[in-house]
């Protein structure tokens, strides 16, 4: 999809079984992902066999960790939803259920949800999936030649459009972070004020993705290593917490504030002396209404925003 685009195939699967070996292979195939320079990872793969539901919390499968690092060293990180939506299990399968990961639902062509795709919540109340695409007699490769091609059905063809998208923004926006990039396609899918654990925040429009601005800034004036002030917010849209990364050099003073999109002062977060490089908040909104929210922080005098969606 993207001009330029170099590709890394890794399998990591048994095709013979499922066990839990396949787990660690696909940790062991981001780990070599990341060593040889990858920028998005597209996975067509998951596992429920030895989860219950309550493990998909985004902090349990063993897949579902190994992505949330692999997105934390700088890789993009897409994966099919899970084909069970006709099943007594209609939920999602790791590593679906992590919280940096864009998980992929399929729709038929008409844009309506397909039948197979595995529906959210994750185990701690986030919505999933993230996006929908195309996942129903889709056109691709025929796996069995190497001239034809086929028209197959699952979120294993739905994940890999998005993926794609994710490498145009990432030629796009070389200075966007993972999270950055995860967060334009999520914001401009089709339903990303109406959220809801069928087709996540909607269909991916990968034009309006690519030119999706975020409001991450710095005041470059009289900038030095002395005065940085590197806010971020995780997930983006998010339910029921939001975390908040503020980077600084200890003992600057450090405020942290929260305003409606209309500028009302919502809340003050933190308000202090920092004592450690990287100081961690957390946010739970409560019973604000869903909407679009700013997240200030001031380090001496110098602040930096960040618009963050809140949806219940």
């Amino acid at each position: 999809v993207a001009f330029d685009a170099e590709f890394l195939l890794a399998k990591t699967e048994d095709t013979s079984q499922e066990v839990q070996q396949e787990e660690d292979d696909y940790v062991s195939g981001l780990e070599w992902g990341e060593a040889n320079g990858a920028d998005v990872v597209s996975t067509s793969l998951g596992y429920l066999d030895w989860y219950e539901y309550s493990d998909l919390d985004g902090n349990t499968a063993v897949t579902t960790n190994g992505i949330d690092i692999a997105v934390g060293l700088g890789m993009v990180c897409v994966t099919a939803a899970g084909n069970e939506g006709n099943d007594d299990w209609y939920y999602i399968i790791a590593p679906a259920d992590a919280d940096s990961v864009i998980s992929v639902g399929a729709v038929e062509e008409s844009g309506e949800i397909a039948s197979f795709s595995s529906h959210g919540p994750t185990a701690d109340g986030r919505i999933k999936p993230e996006v929908c695409a195309r996942g129903r007699q889709t056109w691709c490769i025929s796996p069995n030649t190497t001239t034809n091609y086929s028209q197959m059905s699952g979120t294993s063809l739905s994940c890999p459009l998005v993926g794609g998208a994710a490498a145009l923004i990432r030629q796009a926006k070389p200075d966007w972070t993972a999270m950055e990039v995860r967060e334009a396609i999520i914001m401009t899918a089709s339903m990303a004020d109406s959220a809801n654990n069928t087709y996540g925040y909607g269909i991916m429009n990968a034009a309006a993705a690519v030119g999706y601005e975020t409001t991450s800034a710095i005041d470059q004036t009289n900038f030095s290593p002395d005065q940085y002030n590197l806010l971020n917010t995780y997930p983006n849209p998010f339910n029921p917490s939001l975390t908040i990364q503020v980077s600084t050099r200890p003992g600057a003073n450090l405020n942290v504030d929260v305003f409606s999109y209309d500028g009302r002062f919502i809340a003050n977060l933190y308000s202090g002396k920092q004592f450690t490089t990287v100081q961690t908040l957390n946010w739970k909104p409560g019973n604000i209404p869903s909407g679009i929210y700013f997240i200030r922080s001031s380090v001496n005098g110098k602040d930096q925003f960040r618009k963050v969606t809140f949806i219940k």
